[in-house]
């Protein structure tokens, strides 16, 4: 007779959340790793292909400190070559929100809003592609009570950039390792590497 007061297996938390359901069904073949970009030009240690086995072997512990669990991008560019049709990524968050869950941080520089010149017209919340960045009231100090401004989920937002591309009283910025002048450096030097590939 089953226990109805057993706990739930890892990978039965995660099949228990929108997007998980599929992470019975992996081959474990590796062919979303060798179609992640995060894998080839950030960080080496990601690996979605090891997040599954993770995830079906109960590493619980293991996979909400694994970078894949709070890297992905959710690009996609990985499920059009998977045999299975799994949207991993759809897994990945879903272990993500187990890690929120018990505490774990993303260790991601997020970004951050200036309270003092925000003035709420709600760009960056159109912008997020991670749903990351809400409008909520609070009494901000020296503008007032109830104040509007926008407020950054740190532990989804994926430092993409794009709300402070948009904003307007350059009120959310990245951490000081993204500053513009520094996208604007990184962006110079990849165009002169395109142009020597180019003439070579």
């Amino acid at each position: 007779m089953e226990n109805k007061d057993k706990p739930l297996s890892f990978m039965e938390q995660v099949q228990a959340i929108p997007g998980g359901e599929a992470v019975s069904v992996c081959f474990s073949c590796g062919t979303c790793v060798s179609r992640c970009l995060i894998q080839q030009k950030v960080e080496k240690a990601y690996n979605p292909r090891r997040m599954m086995k993770m995830v079906m072997m109960d590493l619980r512990e293991s996979a909400f400190d694994s970078p894949t669990t709070w890297l992905c991008s959710s690009c996609e560019l990985c499920y059009p070559a998977c045999p299975q049709e799994i949207h991993i990524s759809g897994v990945i968050n879903a272990v993500k929100e187990l890690a929120i869950e018990k505490g774990k941080r993303s260790p991601l520089k997020t970004a951050e809003v200036n309270t003092k010149t925000c003035v709420a017209c709600g760009l960056c919340v159109e912008v997020c592609p991670y749903k990351a960045v809400h409008l909520v009231e609070k009494n901000i100090p020296n503008r007032g009570k109830n104040m509007t401004i926008a407020e950054v989920d740190n532990e989804h937002c994926m430092a993409c950039g794009l709300c402070s591309s948009v904003c307007r009283s350059n009120s959310i910025e990245l951490t000081e390792d993204c500053t513009d002048e520094n996208v604007i450096d990184s962006l110079r030097n990849w165009l002169t590497e395109q142009s020597v590939k180019v003439t070579a």
